[in-house]
């Protein structure tokens, strides 16, 4: 039973109420109660429970009854809580919306210079993540080397079909050349995908693929999840980038024609 209790206020408490808040409002939930038996109960001091309660009356989640007994404290209906969802989501809009905003001018401030080369490195799973998601700024076409799904590298079957909705969602096609012995495209069911991707086949006596790349607009990404490592490199730079289209565009010439379905 403590186990599942603790349970509870660890749910409750990532729906934004703290540990102490999350204990009034389990108490009042299985009976109506003054101020005075909730400190006795919770352990929590009379004058910490008046400021608690205050908190949790404004946000609707305690309210007050008063009958020929007194006045009691008594728990709204769970399903308010759904208000700290809808909250968080609204400012997830406006932090989305502020960012649409304010990237053109981060990007216009940035040296614009064809020669510049620069070179981020990553670690580990969330590396990987922030490295794919960067696959979105994709203008046009993605060319990709190796054969590995996202499945491959972050693990997560609902966070990959979520980034293939998004690279529908951001209008690019995707090109990718693997070896003979990778199992043939058949990870995703997304057909608006699968109509942006195309894939040939390449002996890998003839060129091995070891590592996922990645070449979208100025950017070579360098992708590594064997030997229980996952690290990672980007390198930015126009015509390192311009070099490893024409490198690519040379091997899909020489593979051989497939079409995903």
């Amino acid at each position: 039973m403590s186990d599942n209790k603790n349970s509870i206020l660890n749910q409750l408490h990532q729906l934004g109420l703290d540990y102490d808040e999350a204990k009034i409002y389990l108490e009042l939930l299985r009976e109506p109660n003054t101020h005075l038996r909730l400190s006795v109960v919770t352990g929590i001091n009379r004058t910490k429970v008046y400021r608690l309660v205050e908190n949790l009356e404004k946000r609707s989640l305690v309210a007050r009854h008063t009958d020929d007994k007194g006045t009691f404290l008594v728990a709204s209906d769970p399903t308010t809580l759904e208000v700290a969802i809808v909250t968080h989501e609204e400012k997830i809009k406006q932090l989305r919306t502020t960012f649409t905003q304010l990237l053109p001018t981060l990007e216009s401030l940035k040296v614009q210079n064809g020669s510049a080369f620069v070179v981020r490195t990553y670690e580990g799973i969330e590396g990987l993540k922030q490295m794919c998601w960067h696959e979105l700024q994709t203008c046009g076409e993605l060319l990709s080397l190796g054969g590995q799904t996202i499945e491959d590298l972050i693990t997560n079957r609902r966070w990959a079909e979520k980034h293939r909705a998004l690279s529908v969602e951001a209008g690019y096609s995707i090109r990718e050349i693997i070896n003979h012995d990778v199992d043939l495209p058949t990870f995703t069911n997304n057909q608006e995908y699968m109509k942006r991707y195309q894939y040939r086949q390449m002996p890998s006596n003839l060129v091995f693929f070891s590592e996922q790349i990645t070449i979208y607009n100025d950017t070579v990404a360098v992708y590594h999840w064997r030997e229980n490592q996952k690290v990672g490199v980007e390198i930015v730079s126009k015509t390192y980038a311009h070099a490893m289209r024409s490198l690519f565009n040379q091997y899909w010439e020489l593979a051989k024609s497939s079409t995903a379905t």
